[in-house]
């Protein structure tokens, strides 16, 4: 996301447990609080931290590290790092590195010089403190301690009041900073800083980048997909929907919000593939699509959000059905299907080399070729159990261990009757099988202990045992087996937790608020809290993109969010709130929208716009923000233009509407400007079968309109662009249906018009950016005669022109947006006579100076798209680029030079 410009750090130090009997070291861990602030405001986001210790303040090997603080979550200006660099604190020098990046994106910039550790984090080298006197609890003490009686790091986290460090910090500002705290600060000379007792000791530069958010539709439905679980995302992947699927998504329950995955590099369609966790990278491998198996797959990492291609040199045959575990360092996959024959051989992947292992099904008590079996991974050995090949149901298994390369039979005896399309989980010390078919639909199972190689049955007379099913899902939760959904004649959404200390089911009914649908294919993971389930289908015929988290400890559903990002759309519009950006309208070919939605780039999500109350579906027309309300009026829809509204609240996502029955309304137009006095909205130009050079300003508080002279107002036109200076409303450039050029200035308080000069204004144009700074205009860009690069800023305190500089400026183009951040003018985008753009430039007025920006992760080209600035980041959304339209949503954060400060 973001990085701001103060980053205040010191040391705080707690200890996750104390000895009373022996007064031993509390182990090595330390907490490390800081604040971060933005010119002296506490900030709020995300972004990373590396740690690194040295024992020496420059050069030399680390002693240990680094440890990366990924996605440290800043509220309210306060972080909290938990750094254990082990037992390397003997008393002797040490240094801290520290780096940071923008959350998940760009290299990380180290910052210099190193810190040395003060002897706050020395206080866990203590093997030999000498012994305690006395030692008591707090029952008792009576009246006040003193600060000189409560030993450094005796208070841990645990025993503060909630908000009570955050108190303390926010109260005590800089002075609550210990010696040796960090500052970074955008501010090359920081007098405050400097009077607080900082030195300034070095700087830094964080390079700028781009961040692809959540974005885009939901995915889309399908069955026979893959999920896995990363430890704070469900990734699905693949999959079938009346088509065969390659694209996939990563929902985060803490958000419940999608992000979709790149398609670039992605293995090509399948289903009934596998699909495995490293811990750092999802494997997909095998499975099937129209044209056979395949024997081919590949590796997503969701921090790069990149895929990587699986060598298929030394590859099993090609396959579907198959199964598939992680050892911690291979892949194992086994068995499965080619199309004509039942598989037992299989191979084991090794990441870290590309290479494939070879199984060979020659070697002894290989279990027969078989699909629709299980596998669990113990820690050491593949246990594989059931399935079928043919009409053959198997009773019998084997366990496969990667060390030796070797099987060994699973006993029969006791063993649960023959079945496919069972399930079956690890407990730490057991494989719990349980439901399936074999010649007829089974709610039994049973407990293999491969330690004793026996077995313990589960039989299907226990109370509350779920009906006979298959294709049901199963997680273990680390004390319960949850198994649910599934298919026995008719399709289920009711399941059981097992517990199998006490060989006893609990029911999961299928009454329970927001339970989902009946289904099969769908797939479960277990995030630590809840079974997320996702997908499936009711019928084998539709297909669901929805799912649900069910929680076991208060027996509770909850909706997998399916919201994405508005249908992709152009000619729309975009407010910025201060917190969201609404997208309202537009069109994509003859599709026309009155729906939209809000992002919050803080939560990464989308929440729908209501269309009940709303406009009627247009384009081209104009939005302003209130600071409480978003304001439509105008537009056109292929066929009518349009002189009505709607008033947008997203505190209550409710519209009050805008009739074209009140007095002095405006004709009906397209293409004209709007912009927000405080108090109105003014409503200029524009086109309806002619150029038009009137307009109105309208107010809210009393839903009403008052005319606007045209007494000195510039030429009619359209396609101008129109800002608020805090007094005035400036028109310039457009589609002008005359031989003057020259813009004006509106004083609505006068409801009087003030020519512009065109001594040295830029030519003018259409189809270009503008932005106000504070003091003037910029303008940039677009078509006069031909596409051009060049732009001018306007003053209308001087009434004059500056022109802006080509020099380093983008290529020239026509479409683009443009944001103003405080000090720079962000252009990105558009299009050029042959063919559309993804690069932009960041323009200083200061220096009238051009900066290139990357283009490492920047979205795909594209013109007619909108741009907001947050304060932080820019955020880009949809757009057009020939035929398609998008709906994806981008960040950009400029790049900046930081100075680091120390506090003496």
């Amino acid at each position: 996301m973001k990085y701001t410009s103060g980053l205040l750090v010191w040391a705080i130090v707690t200890w996750s447990s104390l000895a009373v009997d022996t007064a031993r070291a509390q182990g090595t861990a330390f907490t490390y609080q800081g604040r971060l602030t933005d010119g002296g405001n506490s900030a709020t986001g995300i972004y990373d931290l590396k740690f690194t210790l040295f024992e020496t303040n420059e050069g030399g090997s680390a002693l240990a590290g680094p440890l990366t603080n990924g996605a440290a979550v800043v509220s309210n200006g306060l972080f909290v790092a938990i750094l254990d660099f082990g037992a390397n604190f003997p008393g002797a020098d040490r240094w801290l590195e520290i780096a940071v990046r923008t959350n998940g994106v760009g290299t990380f910039a180290a910052l210099v010089p190193r810190q040395q550790l003060s002897p706050t984090p020395y206080a866990i080298y203590a093997p030999n403190a000498g012994h305690a006197v006395t030692a008591t609890t707090s029952a008792n003490f009576s009246g006040t301690l003193s600060a000189s009686n409560i030993g450094v790091g005796t208070i841990t986290s645990s025993n503060l009041g909630a908000g009570a460090a955050a108190a303390n910090l926010n109260a005590g500002g800089q002075s609550g900073v210990a010696s040796g705290g960090l500052v970074l600060s955008v501010t090359e000379n920081n007098n405050a800083l400097l009077n607080a007792g900082y030195v300034k000791i070095g700087v830094t530069t964080m390079a700028d980048t781009w961040q692809q958010r959540d974005n885009g539709t939901p995915l889309a439905s399908r069955f026979y997909h893959s999920a896995i679980w990363t430890g704070s995302e469900m990734i699905i992947w693949g999959g079938y929907g009346g088509s065969y699927l390659s694209d996939g998504g990563r929902y985060n329950p803490a958000a419940n919000s999608w992000t979709m995955m790149a398609n670039a590099g992605a293995p090509a369609v399948r289903y009934v593939h596998t699909a495995v966790w490293t811990g750092t990278e999802m494997m997909v491998w095998g499975g099937i699509n129209g044209a056979g198996s395949l024997n081919d797959g590949g590796r997503y990492n969701p921090a790069g959000n990149t895929w990587t291609a699986i060598t298929t040199n030394g590859a099993p045959v090609a396959r579907y059905a198959q199964t598939a575990v992680w050892t911690g360092t291979e892949m194992i996959v086994w068995g499965g299907y080619n199309g004509s024959s039942w598989l037992n051989d299989g191979g084991r992947y090794n990441p870290a080399g590309d290479s494939w292992t070879p199984i060979s099904n020659g070697l002894a008590n290989t279990p027969a070729g078989r699909v629709n079996h299980t596998t669990v991974w113990t820690g050491s050995e593949m246990i594989v159990w059931g399935g079928v090949s043919n009409t053959t149901y198997y009773a019998n298994g084997g366990r496969y261990n990667p060390a030796g390369n070797s099987w060994t039979a699973v006993n029969t005896i006791g063993a649960p009757g023959a079945r496919s399309q069972h399930t079956a989980v690890w407990t730490g010390s057991e494989m719990v099988v349980w439901g399936g078919f074999g010649g007829s639909f089974l709610n039994d199972g049973g407990r293999y202990n491969p330690t004793g190689n026996n077995w313990t049955p589960i039989l299907n007379s226990l109370p509350n045992t779920p009906a006979p099913r298959r294709e049901q899902t199963a997680v273990w939760t680390g004390s319960e087996m949850i198994v649910w959904a599934g298919y026995n004649g008719g399709f289920f959404n009711d399941g059981g937790r097992y517990n199998p200390a006490g060989n006893s089911w609990a029911t999961i009914s299928n009454s329970l608020a927001n339970v989902p649908a009946v289904r099969t294919g769908h797939t479960a993971v277990w995030s630590g809290s809840e079974m997320i389930v996702w997908g499936g289908t009711p019928s084998g015929v539709s297909f669901f993109n929805d799912g649900g988290r069910y929680n076991p400890a208060g027996n509770t559903w909850k909706s997998v969010g399916t919201t994405g990002a508005p249908a992709p759309r152009y000619w729309h519009t975009v407010v910025w709130t201060g917190s969201e950006m609404i997208v309202w309208g537009g069109l994509n070919d003859s599709i026309l929208f009155n729906d939209g939605g809000r992002y919050s780039p803080v939560a990464n999500s989308w929440t729908p716009v209501s269309t009940s109350g709303a406009p009627a579906p247009r384009f081209e027309h104009t939005a302003v923000w209130t600071g409480t309300e978003m304001i439509v009026w105008g537009g056109i829809d292929n066929t009518n233009h349009f002189n009505d509204g709607g008033r947008y609240n997203p505190v209550g996502n409710s519209w009050i509407p805008i009739l074209n029955s009140l007095p002095n309304t405006p004709s009906p137009r397209q293409l004209c400007t709007a912009v927000w006095t405080g108090s109105e909205m003014i409503i200029w130009g524009g086109y309806n079968d002619d150029y038009l050079n009137d307009g109105a300003r309208y107010n809210p508080a009393g839903n009403s309109w008052a005319a606007m002279t045209t007494n000195g107002a510039p030429a009619a036109r359209f396609q101008h662009t129109a800002l608020w200076t805090g007094t005035e409303m400036i028109i310039w450039g457009g589609r002008i249906n005359s031989t003057s050029s020259a813009g004006g200035r509106y004083n609505p308080v006068g409801n009087n018009w003030t020519a512009m000069t065109t001594n040295g204004a830029a030519a003018t144009r259409l189809a270009y950016t503008a932005v106000w700074t504070g003091t003037e205009m910029i303008v940039w860009g677009g078509s006069s005669t031909s596409i051009t690069n060049d732009g001018g800023r306007y003053n209308p305190a001087g009434n004059s022109w500056v022109a802006v500089t080509t020099n380093g400026a983008p290529a020239a183009r026509t479409s683009a947006t443009a944001v103003w951040t405080g000090s720079e003018m962000i252009v990105w985008g558009g299009n050029t006579s042959t063919g559309n753009l993804n690069d932009g430039g960041r323009y200083n007025p200061s220096g009238n100076t051009w900066m290139a920006m990357t283009t490492s992760g920047a979205p795909a080209a594209r013109y007619q798209h909108t741009a907001v600035w947050t304060g932080a980041e820019m955020i880009v959304w949809g757009g057009l680029n020939g035929n398609t339209c998008f709906n994806d949503t981008f960040s950009y954060t400029p790049g900046r030079l930081l100075y680091l400060y120390e506090k003496l």
